[in-house]
């Protein structure tokens, strides 16, 4: 999910590749890296970026505008094709999190300091590209933050409305309304 803008440069503001200010998220640590947060489905990741503030019991066509400060974008689903090969520290394996003496609550802590640290920690390891673990809204979707994005093969932006297979589905697991304008 991002704010494109078309024919903006891959890491340039409204970009596919573009990472916004960082600091307030699961597994930021800005000092030391920048993260791309993805999603394995597209479901999930629009739960994760929707299902904030005034948007948890309604989604309406403004969530899909774009920033004000960014001329010409709008809210768009980004797809990312990464390859096999890149390592990702997976923490929905249990070996992987008692390699690191991490409790499952730990991973999906709503107290980003605490996430926050472990990222750091992995990073420090210095042989993954990110992170996977489980989504807070549901187990059977993903999130991933990519700190190394050499592994990403291809990408691309698809336009999301209030009616994109993702948003319904995604808003009938997380129980919430779609309120569309009245015609």
């Amino acid at each position: 999910m991002l704010y494109h803008v078309p024919g903006a440069a891959p890491t340039q503001p409204g970009g596919v590749l573009f990472i916004s200010r960082q600091g307030a998220g699961r597994i930021d640590n800005p000092s030391d890296y920048q993260t791309l947060y993805v999603g394995d489905s597209a479901a999930g990741a629009c739960a994760e970026v929707f299902n904030r503030g005034k948007y948890r019991k309604e989604w309406t066509h403004e969530m899909l505008r774009g920033l004000p400060s960014l001329r010409g974008s709008r809210r768009m689903l980004a797809w990312y094709d990464v390859a096999d090969s890149t390592s990702i520290c997976n923490l929905d394996d249990p070996q992987e999190l008692s390699a690191r003496s991490l409790r499952p609550s730990n991973v999906i802590t709503r107290e980003y300091s605490q996430s926050q640290a472990w990222a750091l920690r992995i990073f420090a390891e210095r042989r993954w590209a990110g992170i996977r673990w489980w989504s807070y809204h549901d187990a059977r979707w993903a999130s991933c933050g990519l700190w190394d994005l050499r592994g990403i093969a291809d990408s691309g932006v698809e336009e999301l409305t209030l009616d994109h297979p993702a948003v319904v589905e995604a808003a009938q697991n997380l129980s919430i309304r779609i309120r569309r304008a009245r015609r």
